[in-house]
C-alpha cells in the first residue's frame, strides 16, 4: 500500500480514539472559554471560594467530562459490545445503568479533583484575584483536559479501569470532604462525622458513598463476566454466590451514604458493621468461590485479614487506635484487596486467552535454534 493510500484511509482503533479525544478537548475548550468570559465579564474573581475560577472550572470540567465519557462509552459499547463477553449477556437496561453510573463516577472524580486542585492553589496564592480573561482560560483548559482524558478512558472500559475509577472516586470524595469539613476535629469522632450537616463536605461524603456503591455493582458485573469466560461448569454456581456477595457489600455501601448518622445513628452503625464483616468474610471465602486463583494472591488475602484483625485489636481492648484510625486503615485494606482481586482475575483471564491462542504458522521451536 502506498503512502498516499494510507493517508486516505479512515482512522481506526487507537488513532480514531486519539482524534476523537482531541476533538472533544477542542470543543470543550471553546465552549467553556466563552461561558467563562460570560460569567466573569467585568469583574475579578478568586481562585476558589464562592463565584470563583475553581468553582466554574469544576462545573465545566464535570459537564465536559461527563459528555465526553458517555459519548465515548456508548460508541465503544456499540462496536465491541463491551468486550470479554460481558456485553453479549447484558441487556439494554444493564448497559444503560452501567453507562449512567460510570459517567457519574468519572464526572464526579473530575469535579472533586478540579475543586481540590483549585483549593490548594488558592492556599498557595493567597488573595490572588484573576481578571475575566485569565479566569476563563483556566476554566477552558480544565474542561479540555477533562474531556480529553475521559474520552480516552471511555474507549475500552474493563474491570481494571472500573476498579481504578472506583478507587480514585472514593479517595477524591473523601479528600474533598475532609478539606471542606466544618468541624476541624471531625477525626476525633469517626469518618461518619464527615457526613453530618448540610454543607458541601456532607454532600460530598454521602454522595461519594452512594455512587461508589452503585459503581461497585457495575464492577461486579464486569468481574463476574470475566470469570465466567474461563470458569468450569461446576464453578458457575459459585460465581453466582460471589456475585450476590459483592452486590450485598455494594448495597450496604449505598446504605451508608443514604442513612447518615444524623438520620439514624444506630442503623448507620449496624450497616457499617455488617458491611465490614461481610467484606472480611468475602476475603476468607474467595479461595472457595474462585478456586483457581494464584497461591500468592491467596497468601496475600490471608495477610490482609490478619492485619485487619490486628488493627481492630489495637482499638479494642488495647486502646491504641481510635475509631477513625480503624475505619481509615480498614477502608484502605479492603479497597486495596478489591483492587488486587480485580487485577488478579484480569491477569488469569489474559493467561487463559493466551493458552487458547493457536501457535503461529511456521513457528520454530527454541530448542531447534540452540547450538549443538
Amino acid at each position: 500500500m502506498s503512502l498516499r493510500e494510507r493517508r486516505l484511509r479512515p482512522a481506526r482503533g487507537s488513532v480514531a480514539a486519539e482524534n476523537h479525544a482531541l476533538l472533544s478537548a477542542l470543543v470543550a475548550l471553546a465552549v467553556s472559554l466563552v461561558a467563562g468570559i460570560a460569567v466573569f465579564a467585568g469583574d475579578t474573581v478568586p481562585l476558589f471560594g464562592g463565584v470563583s475560577a475553581g468553582l466554574v472550572a469544576a462545573v465545566a470540567s464535570g459537564g465536559s467530562g461527563a459528555t465526553a465519557f458517555c459519548t465515548g462509552y456508548v460508541r465503544s459499547s456499540r462496536v465491541s459490545r463491551l468486550g470479554s463477553g460481558v456485553g453479549r449477556r447484558a441487556g439494554r437496561w444493564r448497559r444503560g445503568f452501567d453507562a449512567v453510573v460510570l459517567t457519574v463516577t468519572a464526572a464526579g472524580i473530575v469535579v472533586l479533583l478540579t475543586a481540590s486542585a483549585f483549593a490548594v492553589f488558592d492556599l498557595a496564592f493567597r488573595e490572588l484575584r484573576l481578571d475575566a480573561l485569565m479566569a476563563a482560560v483556566l476554566v477552558g483548559l480544565s474542561a479540555a483536559v477533562a474531556a480529553y482524558v475521559l474520552t480516552l478512558v471511555s474507549v475500552e472500559v474493563t474491570s481494571i479501569a472500573i476498579a481504578n475509577l472506583l478507587a480514585l472516586f472514593l479517595v477524591s470524595g473523601a479528600l474533598a470532604s475532609m478539606l471542606s469539613a466544618n468541624d476541624p476535629h471531625w477525626w476525633q469522632v469517626n469518618f461518619s462525622a464527615l457526613g453530618v450537616g448540610g454543607g458541601f463536605s456532607a454532600y460530598a461524603f454521602n454522595l461519594t458513598l452512594i455512587f461508589a456503591g452503585l459503581a461497585m455493582t457495575t464492577l461486579t458485573h464486569y468481574v463476574i463476566g470475566d470469570l465466567r469466560t474461563w470458569a468450569t461448569p461446576a464453578e458457575l454456581r459459585r460465581l453466582e454466590v460471589l456475585r450476590t456477595w459483592l452486590i450485598g457489600v455494594a448495597v450496604l455501601l449505598v446504605g451508608l451514604g443514604w442513612v447518615t448518622v444524623e438520620v439514624a445513628k444506630a442503623l448507620h452503625t449496624v450497616i457499617a458493621s455488617v458491611m465490614t464483616v461481610l467484606f472480611a468474610g468475602l476475603i476468607v471465602a474467595t479461595p472457595y468461590l474462585v478456586p483457581r486463583l494464584p497461591r500468592t494472591f491467596l497468601v496475600t488475602s490471608s495477610l490482609f485479614v490478619s492485619v485487619f484483625a490486628l488493627v481492630v485489636l489495637l482499638m479494642w481492648p488495647v486502646g491504641y487506635f481510635n475509631l477513625t484510625a480503624v475505619e481509615f486503615l480498614g477502608f484502605f485494606l479492603l479497597l486495596t484487596w478489591l483492587f488486587l482481586f480485580v487485577r488478579t482475575v484480569a491477569a488469569c483471564l489474559q493467561d487463559a486467552r493466551a493458552d487458547d491462542r493457536p501457535e503461529p504458522a511456521g513457528a520454530v521451536e527454541v530448542e531447534a535454534l540452540a547450538p549443538s
